[in-house]
């Protein structure tokens, strides 16, 4: 890649963070969740430290409790734990789980496929620590929005192909699954992510253009979908990524994978956090119902 078009993709994506930014006013409130206590660790993983936030039903601090992982989205370069907070509070209050939210390297400084390694070695951190903890990691669920479900369902896949303790549960949140096909040939809404951003994000994540294909990074090409772990897909009906993701919930159908597909009507990418509050919370009642379906 040229100077001038790193130079040129800088400015179009710090002017996209600054449009995203304005844009974050309009977050959605989720509800409180007054009776979650929090504590943070720092954990050392391929590309550095890695900030790990626990939430804990604060009557229940002690006891042991399934787990659910939850993986923000960005894109690969934007976004951080934070964002998700209050949502990953109100799932630990709204369910028999503690909720770990990690908070992962972002692109360009760091590239697959270290951010995949990155959210292996955590859930092999959680696996080491769960008596500390008080987790149950034989019951737990991964999951993520946006390129969070990508790497929720890039580390499943890698969980499996190194026979570790695999997840009850992948829940997939309007994911990307698709970074082979170019951005401008997917489908097309005036609300999409652009799709010279999608590029951008893209090109800032991957190396080279033969990790498109690979499967830690694009799931979609994976050729082996048997043995995976039940899968929740949530997809927006004007969302660009919405294609590849019912194309991902078919081939895992197919390779005798239990899916719920539950595709949003009028909603747009991000629709879980900004939007329509009734439409979002709909979206996490279904999450949250399924997280009590999986650790029963």
């Amino acid at each position: 890649m040229t100077k001038w078009k790193t130079a040129t993709q800088a400015a179009m994506l710090r002017s996209f963070q600054k449009r995203v930014s304005q844009q974050s006013q309009s977050y959605i409130t989720p509800p409180a969740a007054d009776t979650v206590s929090t504590t943070s660790y720092l954990v050392e993983t391929t590309p550095g430290v890695t900030p790990v936030h626990i939430y804990y039903p604060m009557a229940d601090v002690s006891k042991k409790h399934p787990v659910y992982i939850n993986l923000h989205g960005g894109g690969f370069v934007m976004g951080s734990a934070y964002e998700d907070e209050g949502w990953c509070k109100h799932i630990a209050a709204e369910t028999p789980c503690v909720v770990v939210n990690v908070d992962y390297h972002l692109a360009p400084k760091t590239r697959f496929p270290a951010t995949v390694l990155e959210v292996f070695e955590i859930i092999e951190w959680l696996m080491a620590h769960a008596g500390r903890l008080s987790l149950q990691m034989n019951n737990y669920v991964l999951g993520g929005h946006s390129a969070g479900g990508n790497l929720a369902a890039t580390a499943s896949l890698m969980l499996r192909d190194t026979s570790h303790k695999l997840p009850k549960l992948q829940v997939l949140d309007y994911p990307v699954l698709d970074l082979q096909t170019d951005p401008y040939e997917k489908p097309a809404y005036s609300t999409a992510i652009p799709p010279y951003i999608a590029q951008i994000f893209n090109d800032s994540y991957l190396q080279t253009p033969q990790d498109a294909r690979h499967p830690y990074a694009s799931p979609l090409y994976a050729e082996e979908l048997e043995d995976l772990p039940p899968a929740l897909v949530i997809t927006a009906e004007y969302d660009s990524l919405a294609r590849e993701a019912t194309q991902y919930v078919n081939r895992l159908e197919k390779a005798g994978v239990a899916v719920q597909h539950y595709p949003f009507s009028a909603t747009s990418h991000g629709f879980t956090h900004m939007g329509n509050e009734e439409t979002a919370l709909e979206a996490w009642t279904t999450i949250i119902h399924a997280l009590k379906r999986a650790f029963k």
